[in-house]
C-alpha cells in the first residue's frame, strides 16, 4: 500500500494518455469515474463545477470529515481523484463562453446533459463545439438523447428495474432485491472509457471529433450474460442458489450456506464441478445415484447436497473451507466477506490494489486503484481537488 502526499500535482509523463486533454461537466458517478480512468493514465481532466455548491456529488455521505463536509465526501473523492476543479457557471452567457473555450482547446468533453436539460438550457442535441475539428464529445445520460425515457429521471434501482436485474436478484416468493451501491453508474463509466477510446484513436487517424452516446440502460441490458429468454423460458431469481439460465438449469449444490463464522458460496455451473464436490465431502453416492438429465429431480437433490454441505461445514470456519474447497480442491468456492475483511484480503494486497492518500480536508484513506494492470505502465492517482481550487490556474480569474 502507497503513500502520497496530499499534493494534487502528479507526474504523468511516460503514460499512455500524457498530453491529452479533457474537459468534464458531467456530475455524479459514471462521467466522472470515466474521467477519473482518464486521469490515472495520465491525462489532464479539468472538472467544471456550477457555483456554489459544485458537483451533486459532494454532498452525498458519508463523509470522511465532520469540519468540512462538502470537501470530504467519500462518494466524490473517490470518482474525482487526480482532477484540476474550476468554478464556472455555464448556465449564463460568459460561463457558457468561457466553457466553449476550455472545450474548444480539449481532446475530450465528458458531459451528462440529458434531453431534459438541453430542452430547458437551450443547448443542442449534438456536439458543444461544432465541427469536425473539436474534441470527442462524450455524452453520458441513463436513458440517451432519444427515446421515451429520454427526459425521465433515473438512479441505480431504477436502472436495475428496468435493465432486469432486480427481476433476477432475490427470492423467487419474495420482492426483488436491490445490488446495494451505484453498480450501473460504475459500470456505464467503465463502457465509457473504453468507447472514449475508440473515438481517441479515431480522432488521432483522422482529425475528426465524434458525438459518442453511453446509455446507462443499454449498459445493464448488455450485461446480462447470455439471451433473456432459453428454451422457451425467462430467467428467474433463485434466492441463495445460482439464478438458472435454462430449463436445464445447474446441477445442485451452487449456492451460498452458512460455515460456523459466516457465509460461504459454492459456484461453478458443470457437473465435472458438482462430482468433484461430492468427492470432497465423500459422498460419492450422490453421482452414483442421480440422473443429472433429468432437470426435474433437481430441486430435491439440491435440497439434500445443501443439508450434506452445511452439515460438513459445522466447525469449520468460513477461511477453513474456502482453504479446502479453493486450495486443496480447486474448487470455484469463496467465503462472504464484509469489507474490513476485503481491505485485508491478501489477493487484493499482493496486487497492489488499494493505495493511501492524503487530502487537505479529509485526512488519509485507503482508496482501490484500478481494476486492470498493463505491465510497464504504473498509474498514477492523486488526491480529488477542493471546490474551485484550480479557476485562477486554468481561467486566469
Amino acid at each position: 500500500m502507497q503513500d502520497t502526499t496530499d499534493a494534487n500535482e502528479r507526474q504523468t509523463e511516460g503514460l499512455p494518455l500524457h498530453g491529452v486533454e479533457v474537459v468534464e461537466v458531467a456530475q455524479g458517478v459514471a462521467g466522472p469515474y470515466c474521467g477519473r480512468l482518464l486521469a490515472a493514465f495520465g491525462a489532464r481532466v479539468v472538472k467544471v463545477e456550477r457555483p456554489p455548491q459544485g458537483d451533486w456529488s459532494r454532498g452525498i455521505g458519508p463523509s470522511l470529515s465532520d469540519d468540512n463536509r462538502s470537501e470530504s465526501s467519500a462518494l466524490y473523492l473517490y470518482n474525482n481523484m487526480g482532477k484540476k476543479s474550476v468554478l464556472l457557471d455555464w448556465e449564463t452567457e460568459s460561463g457558457m463562453d468561457d466553457l466553449r473555450s476550455l472545450v474548444s482547446k480539449a481532446d475530450i468533453f465528458i458531459e451528462d446533459w440529458d434531453h431534459g436539460y438541453r430542452e430547458r438550457t437551450g443547448l443542442s442535441a449534438e456536439r458543444l463545439v461544432p465541427g469536425d475539428q473539436g474534441p470527442v464529445d462524450l455524452c453520458v445520460t441513463p436513458f440517451g438523447l432519444t427515446g421515451p425515457y429520454s427526459r425521465w429521471k433515473s438512479s441505480p434501482i431504477v436502472q436495475l428495474a428496468l435493465g432486469g436485474y432486480l427481476y433476477i436478484t432475490g427470492a423467487p416468493s419474495e420482492e426483488p432485491l436491490m445490488l446495494p451501491g451505484r453498480q450501473p453508474d460504475y459500470l456505464t463509466g467503465l463502457n465509457a472509457y473504453n468507447a472514449v477510446q475508440i473515438a481517441l484513436f479515431e480522432r488521432a487517424t483522422d482529425g475528426r471529433g465524434r458525438f459518442v452516446e453511453v446509455s446507462m440502460l443499454e449498459t445493464m441490458t448488455n450485461l446480462h450474460q447470455i439471451t433473456l429468454e432459453m428454451d422457451g423460458n425467462v430467467r428467474m431469481r433463485n434466492g441463495h442458489r445460482q439464478s438458472a439460465l435454462s430449463t436445464r438449469a445447474f446441477p445442485p449444490g451452487l449456492a451460498t450456506l452458512p460455515a460456523e463464522d459466516g457465509n460461504v458460496t459454492f459456484g461453478g455451473g458443470s457437473v465435472a464441478i458438482w462430482e468433484q464436490v461430492c468427492l470432497m465431502l465423500g459422498r460419492e453416492d450422490l453421482v452414483e445415484n442421480s440422473d443429472l438429465d433429468d432437470a426435474t429431480g433437481f430441486a430435491d437433490l439440491a435440497d439434500e447436497m445443501e443439508r450434506v454441505l452445511i452439515t460438513w461445514m459445522k466447525g469449520r470456519t468460513k477461511k477453513d473451507v474456502f482453504m479446502e474447497a479453493s486450495r486443496d480442491w480447486m474448487l470455484p468456492v469463496a467465503p462472504v466477506l464484509d469489507l474490513d475483511e476485503v481491505l485485508a484480503d491478501p489477493q487484493f494486497n499482493a496486487r497492489g490494489l488499494f493505495q493511501e492518500i492524503s487530502h487537505p480536508a479529509a485526512g488519509k484513506a485507503t482508496y482501490p486503484t484500478l481494476p486492470f494492470v498493463t505491465p510497464g505502465t504504473a498509474p498514477t492517482l492523486g488526491r480529488a481537488p477542493l471546490l474551485g481550487e484550480h479557476t485562477k490556474e486554468i481561467l486566469g480569474q
